[in-house]
């Protein structure tokens, strides 16, 4: 079986580009995360630098098809790192990658228009690309999870591989006391390899596609969407996690405080107000309690108009405190929306009581909402203690 010539394999790069592109931008396009969309911008950048160098050789000669295909291959590296930047939530350095780009560009044409070997154009493109990706290489690296597994190791890895062989393909074809032919062969020895990274670079980057859209569906499942709080099955999941390395045998159960928060006559705010002015106030509502909570507790919203709580290791003392506390900061103020200033007043019923299994927080919600209940008997706007 004959190996892959280079016409033909660049021929594979190109439709995988393409791919590629479509895949990163439906994947930005779902996740919103705008990484995603840069890295659709990287394969568009190398996909279309490739496309127009037949079409540009055709019109102005083989020479001036060359600075195009050099600049899409560094624009495509820039746009990488900067993806993986934006991607991981870090600073992107814009101005220095654009003077940087505009550099390369003045050096290349410059080379064009002055007859000069074009040549020094691919070294020192391939160079500053395997820069970039020397960078995005430690940028993944560092920000890889903790046991050293996953899509950001990989994605590590591949770019690695990639820039060590931009840098040695960019000091092999250096014009220095070679010939044409010389610089011809040692680029064709590094271009495929180039290529085929190129290409396992778009399968690391689906990897993380993957992963993003995997991180996104479980976002959709354990969160709720009005308040960006944790949902009934989110917080049961977090909680378990949580109360692992707390004392779990029967003689040392670790104490637990549950609250229930429902906001008083809120059908009344749907019905005079309108849903959207609902929804405002549940949202404020949501970011007042998450603001009162302390690191290491919960907060979720678990029906239309209401919450639960959980302080870890809480007595019950400390739980009625922290409950009145978070009442009166609900009622405190009133809610800004649509229609106006809304007053807003929460009732809570609070259980304390030991972990041992999923069975006791089961029977402390049961006994949280009953002590709702006399709450709301009792006048609501209240805390009662179950």
């Amino acid at each position: 079986m004959q190996p892959l010539d280079t016409e033909t394999l660049l021929s594979v790069y190109l439709a995988l580009s393409g791919l590629t592109a479509l895949f990163t931008l439906v994947g930005g396009w779902t996740t919103r995360k705008p990484g995603l969309w840069l890295w659709s911008g990287a394969f568009l950048a190398s996909l279309v630098s490739q496309a127009i160098r037949p079409v540009v050789a055709e019109i102005w000669g083989i020479q001036a098809s060359k600075p195009p295909g050099h600049l899409g291959g560094v624009l495509q590296a820039l746009l990488v790192l900067a993806g993986l930047m934006a991607f991981l939530g870090q600073r992107i350095p814009w101005r220095g990658m654009a003077l940087l780009f505009g550099a390369l560009a003045a050096f290349s044409f410059t080379l064009l228009a002055t007859g000069q070997s074009l040549w020094w154009s691919l070294s020192i493109t391939q160079g500053v690309a395997g820069l970039a990706m020397v960078r995005a290489a430690w940028i993944a690296w560092r920000a890889r999870p903790p046991g050293g597994s996953g899509a950001l190791v990989v994605m590590a890895a591949v770019l690695g591989t990639a820039a060590l062989v931009a840098l040695a393909r960019a000091v092999s074809i250096l014009p220095i006391h070679m010939s044409a032919a010389q610089l011809n062969e040692a680029n064709e020895r590094w271009l495929m390899a180039t290529l085929l990274l190129i290409v396992a670079e778009g399968f690391a980057m689906l990897v993380l596609v993957n992963s993003a859209l995997r991180e996104e569906l479980l976002k959709l499942a354990d969160f709720d969407p009005l308040t960006g709080l944790l949902n009934r099955r989110g917080l049961r999941s977090r909680l378990e996690r949580l109360m692992q390395p707390l004392p779990a045998a029967e003689h040392v159960p670790a104490d637990v405080a549950v609250a229930v928060v429902d906001l008083d006559n809120f059908k009344l705010i749907n019905d005079r107000h309108g849903h959207q002015a609902g929804d405002e106030v549940l949202a404020e509502v949501a970011r007042r309690l998450h603001a009162g909570m302390g690191m290491g507790d919960l907060v979720a919203r678990t029906g239309g108009e209401e919450f639960m709580l959980v302080w870890i290791a809480a007595k019950k003392g400390v739980a009625e405190a922290a409950g009145e506390q978070l009442r009166t900061l609900v009622g405190d103020k009133p809610v800004a929306s649509q229609a106006g200033e809304l007053g807003v007043t929460a009732s809570v019923g609070i259980a304390t009581g030991p972990w041992r299994n999923g069975s006791d927080f089961e029977s402390l919600v049961s006994r949280a909402d009953h002590a709702l209940y006399a709450a709301k008997r009792e006048g609501r706007n209240r805390v009662v203690m179950g």
